[in-house]
């Protein structure tokens, strides 16, 4: 997996990042590759709160041109005390 992160993007204590990898699913490789992708952006609400959304995208599932797309999204917050 390969990705890059940006710091301070937008607000000051933010962080966001996009990745890619190619899992290794079992021993018998199917007739593609399945791929990876994901991005997220970590935001400070206060200094108690943060929210991430993450967004992720499977292409070739269990690597498998014939399975479809998958899609997901998350909304995590995290409460600090």
């Amino acid at each position: 997996m390969a990705g890059i992160a940006f710091p301070d993007l937008f607000k000051e204590g933010a962080l966001a990042g996009i990745a890619i990898g190619q899992p290794f699913i079992e021993n018998a490789v199917g007739n593609a590759t399945q791929t990876n992708f994901e991005a997220f952006y970590n935001l400070p609400v206060s200094d108690n709160i943060r929210i991430t959304p993450l967004i992720q995208v499977i292409t070739n599932p269990a690597n498998q041109e014939d399975n479809g797309t998958i899609f997901t999204g998350t909304l995590r917050t995290v409460f600090s005390f």
